[in-house]
């Protein structure tokens, strides 16, 4: 149909004028009125698609990531489109992710938060978070130490979604070496579980420590100072109730007294990482008795008690059944044996 061939030259010769106005060497004003349609074009899913089949235009949004006039505008585009996995994978082979890292640790950056989210979401995939620790592990200090500094390393910016950044990388091996090795940078996210101001920066870290324990080699290192992660990992489990002296002999000095206003952690996501981390330190016989002596069971209960989600409560009663357990003295891995039932 000659209409439709029509039409179709119509929309390409659009989208290469549309290109070229991106260009750096087209007038400031231009340029900023065709990124900010650009960013009207990446509001959902399958918009991205879009760029997918005019991968020169997206590009050449990509070049324009460093262009104080549209910068705003850019990294608002690249994280509404980094929801599409192929595209995430053209921003990873641009080194996208050495420029977020590069604007998150200047700190004069206008809106460090836009590539601190950008990063998160880059990371999310594992080609992301394994090309950010082939090409930048040695920066992973600095930006664990920003994430904890906050508005005092840029007043600019929270940088809650470092922490996310951390939860993502852990995912892979490499990760979780980086995270718990020398130095263990996974020490200093351990008090964000308590960090009442970002739902965001509570679920990062949790992550971060869920998917630590997952490596069953590192539970020494986390389950004893100077890491320690299990108050972390019980506080937000942890509510209002009385507890007896009996049950409170050997609980760390974080969870016993707690006050009469005391809440448990309102984010799901949150509850549910952290039963998911006590589950795997349940895993070998010497950690579950660490978990016995020191106290988890009655946090457990009385949080069981509370909990309405029905997932979690069969997560906790998994950990519960556990710890009430009789140990069998052949089996030492929590694979090789089977724990009774829950106590009504």
């Amino acid at each position: 149909d000659t209409r439709v061939d029509l039409r179709e030259c119509l929309i390409i010769m659009e989208i290469e004028e549309l290109t070229g106005f991106l260009s750096p060497d087209t007038r400031v004003d231009l340029r900023r009125l065709a990124v900010e349609y650009v960013v009207g074009l990446t509001g959902t899913p399958e918009q991205s698609e879009f760029f997918l089949a005019n991968v020169g235009l997206f590009q050449a949004l990509m070049k324009l990531i460093n262009n104080p006039a549209v910068q705003a505008y850019v990294y608002k585009a690249l994280i509404n489109l980094s929801c599409n996995e192929s595209l995430v994978g053209i921003m990873v082979d641009q080194h996208i992710i050495a420029q977020a890292v590069d604007a998150i640790c200047d700190p004069h950056f206008d809106a460090p938060d836009d590539p601190c989210r950008l990063l998160a979401n880059l990371t999310r995939a594992a080609g992301g978070s394994q090309w950010l620790l082939a090409n930048c592990a040695a920066r992973l200090p600095q930006l664990v130490d920003i994430a904890c500094k906050g508005k005092h390393f840029n007043a600019r910016g929270d940088f809650h979604h470092l922490a996310s950044v951390m939860y993502n990388i852990t995912q892979t091996e490499e990760g979780r070496n980086a995270m718990v090795g020398e130095g263990c940078l996974l020490q200093r996210l351990v008090t964000f579980t308590r960090f009442e101001g970002s739902d965001t920066r509570r679920v990062g870290a949790m992550g971060a420590i869920r998917n630590c324990a997952f490596d069953h080699e590192k539970h020494d290192i986390l389950l004893n100072r100077p890491v320690d992660v299990l108050p972390s990992l019980l506080l937000p489990l942890a509510g209002p109730e009385e507890l007896s002296e009996e049950d409170m002999d050997g609980m760390p000095d974080d969870l016993q007294y707690l006050p009469p206003e005391k809440a448990r952690d309102p984010c799901i996501e949150v509850r549910a990482l952290a039963m998911e981390a006590l589950l795997q330190f349940c895993a070998l016989r010497a950690k579950r008795e660490m978990l016995r002596a020191r106290k988890a069971y009655p946090i457990l209960r009385e949080y069981h008690k509370w909990e309405q989600d029905e997932e979690l409560k069969e997560h906790c009663e998994k950990v519960v059944q556990v710890l009430i357990a009789d140990e069998d003295p052949t089996a030492d891995n929590l694979k090789e044996w089977k724990a009774p039932a829950m106590p009504q």
